[in-house]
């Protein structure tokens, strides 16, 4: 693999990100006039032309466009980590992207055991349910519910997964017992918006008769966790989520069924994050805190 000459490629990347020779140049500390020759030696090595030039505009080619946007991650990359390494020791900040659910019911309750280990460190908690980008949106660490593919980055077993079906011990005293997960679906069933699991547990439980997709259905887990607390049905949720609800009996699980998943929460990162002390410190700790609940 034959590697282009890097200072090309860098008035390169400037001159494609900016859309100027003129403003390469000023960012790179060098004359305009060395910014193109150095343009023109990576179309040399790379036999292609990667601008349009005229008098009064610079333009991509195709074929410069799709270049541009290939190498592109590598220099944040490459940023990120330069970035990750001047701050060694000085950063006191550490970024989290999980669901609401999962910091509402699994972080925010063990977070102030780091933070008294760890005083005057900030830990800011961005909640969404779309996989961030975390180079471009300045996010540390990210905890993802799937199967551990995550290209690109590094992903460390988190907590497992159990399924299990809860309910409030009130709604069984007002209506009849279960006697078997049939009877399940005699109540109202309780969905996040995928609305995919509780179909799952019954097929994985030899039930494919039943209607599973009716029933109120919330933006996420946390929504479904209260409405089984109030007493408006029966959630089918992560043993993870509701541990301090089923030790205070809150909720209960009616049937003592609980299914393993194939999917749990990764902890996932850019290997760069961990040039920071910090980081490496909350790394440590969240691992630390999943293992004991294993």
């Amino acid at each position: 693999m034959k590697m282009p000459p890097l200072h090309a490629l860098m008035c390169f990347e400037s001159a494609a990100r900016l859309m100027s020779i003129k403003a390469a140049a000023e960012e790179l500390s060098v004359t305009s006039s060395a910014v193109s020759q150095q343009i023109a030696k990576l179309e040399n090595f790379t036999s292609t032309r990667l601008f349009i030039r005229s008098p009064r505009r610079l333009e991509l080619t195709i074929e410069g466009r799709i270049y541009m946007r290939a190498i592109r991650p590598a220099f944040s990359q490459i940023a990120e980590a330069t970035q990750h390494l001047m701050n060694e020791g000085k950063a006191n900040k550490v970024t989290v992207s999980c669901t609401s659910g999962f910091a509402i019911q699994w972080l925010l309750p063990r977070l102030p055991a780091f933070e008294k280990a760890n005083p005057g460190v900030e830990v800011q908690i961005s909640t969404t349910n779309r996989q961030v980008d975390l180079l471009s949106e300045g996010i540390d660490f990210a905890i993802r519910h799937g199967a551990g593919n995550y290209p690109g980055l590094t992903s460390e077993v988190l907590v497992n997964d159990n399924l299990l079906p809860v309910c409030s011990p009130r709604l069984l005293a007002a209506e009849s017992e279960l006697s078997g997960p049939r009877d399940v679906a005699k109540y109202p069933l309780l969905h996040d918006e995928h609305r995919l699991d509780w179909a799952l547990w019954f097929h994985t439980l030899g039930i494919d008769d039943v209607k599973s997709d009716t029933g109120p259905i919330f933006i996420d887990s946390n929504g479904v966790i209260e409405a089984a607390i109030a007493g408006r049905g029966i959630a089918l949720v992560r043993r993870a989520l509701v541990r301090e609800e089923l030790r205070s009996g809150l909720l209960i699980n009616p049937l003592k069924i609980s299914l393993h998943s194939p999917i749990a929460y990764y902890l996932v990162y850019e290997e760069s994050a961990l040039l920071q002390k910090i980081s490496r410190r909350f790394r440590d700790w969240i691992s630390a805190a999943a293992a004991t609940e294993e």
